[in-house]
């Protein structure tokens, strides 16, 4: 199946949207995933190209997978060029205008943030959408390189659904930790959850493990905003909130399989997998066998 680029891109005359890459060069994508995160990110493999001058639609930022790569960019009437090393980064903030171009085949993880994301992590310190981040090009920054192709991986092999989404607001703290234009940094949660806010964040993720459990479902239940509950949620049991799910998840698939005689394709989706091919890998990966050989045992 051919997949399309969702980063779009703004012609600076026309206002028209284009995509940030042909269909072909699209390797992996989180939208036709069904991600249901903050970021868009895609997996792009690059012939040498020149894209035209244009806005930045969303917080963007480009993280080079492979080998080294001749890499430039026009602004202001000037030309740039530099070497994009690997794990080497160009990020721009939404409205910011861009006009790259690049000599060498390269395999990139592009990702969009959304600016609202921002704001609910910044609140009321949220700084204009183009004054989030510093303008970086073709710079190292080994943390955002190992975080990007963390999710590069979730996004080959699915894991727990809800590190996807864990995983995302982890990197987008660390960008704005570390590559905030105006030092505008996130306030560290402090204190814990309350006995109320933990027993009703458990009770929703025990009775949706079925459904499209995700982090906003889960602060909701526990009155805060899914930054301040990710953060007091390990602060509270020592685990994510990602870890605990998929805990509750293999543990009610467990149960299942014991006591009922639901097909492992049924026991897969009553507990929040995509398919069973993604409950059997996960599964062997937590009990190094699969659910069918633990059946079988039984």
């Amino acid at each position: 199946m051919q997949l399309h680029s969702n980063i779009n891109l703004i012609d600076p005359k026309t206002g028209q949207r284009f995509p940030s890459a042909p269909d072909q060069s699209v390797v992996l994508s989180s939208v036709q995933a069904g991600w249901r995160t903050h970021l868009t990110l895609e997996v792009q493999r690059l012939n040498p190209m020149e894209l035209p001058e244009h806005y930045i639609e969303g917080h963007r930022l480009i993280i080079n997978l492979g080998s080294s790569v001749r890499f430039g960019w026009r602004t202001g009437g000037q030309t740039h060029e530099a070497i994009l090393p690997p794990g080497g980064f160009c990020l721009q903030s939404n409205g910011e205008t861009n006009a790259p171009f690049w000599q060498d085949e390269m395999t990139v993880a592009a990702i969009a943030i959304k600016p609202e994301f921002i704001e609910t992590i910044l609140e009321d310190r949220t700084p204009d959408a183009i004054d989030t981040f510093a303008e970086r090009r073709c710079i190292g920054d080994e943390l955002a390189y190992n975080y990007s192709r963390a999710l590069a991986s979730e996004l080959a092999t699915p894991g727990e659904p809800l590190y996807a989404e864990t995983l995302s607001l982890a990197f987008t703290l660390h960008l704005l930790n570390s590559h905030s234009r105006k030092g505008k940094k996130p306030l560290s949660p402090k204190g814990k959850l309350s006995a109320t806010q933990l027993r009703d964040a458990i009770a929703i993720a025990r009775t949706q493990l079925g459904t499209e459990l995700n982090l906003s479902i889960l602060a909701n239940a526990a009155q805060v905003s899914e930054f301040h509950f990710s953060r007091m949620f390990k602060k509270t049991t020592g685990i994510a909130p990602h870890q605990f799910v998929l805990r509750l998840r293999l543990e009610r698939a467990q149960a299942l399989i014991k006591t009922s005689q639901m097909p492992l394709s049924d026991v897969a989706i009553a507990v929040g997998f995509f398919d069973q091919a993604h409950f059997t890998n996960v599964f062997k990966r937590a009990f190094g066998m699969t659910p069918r050989a633990f059946a079988k045992a039984l």
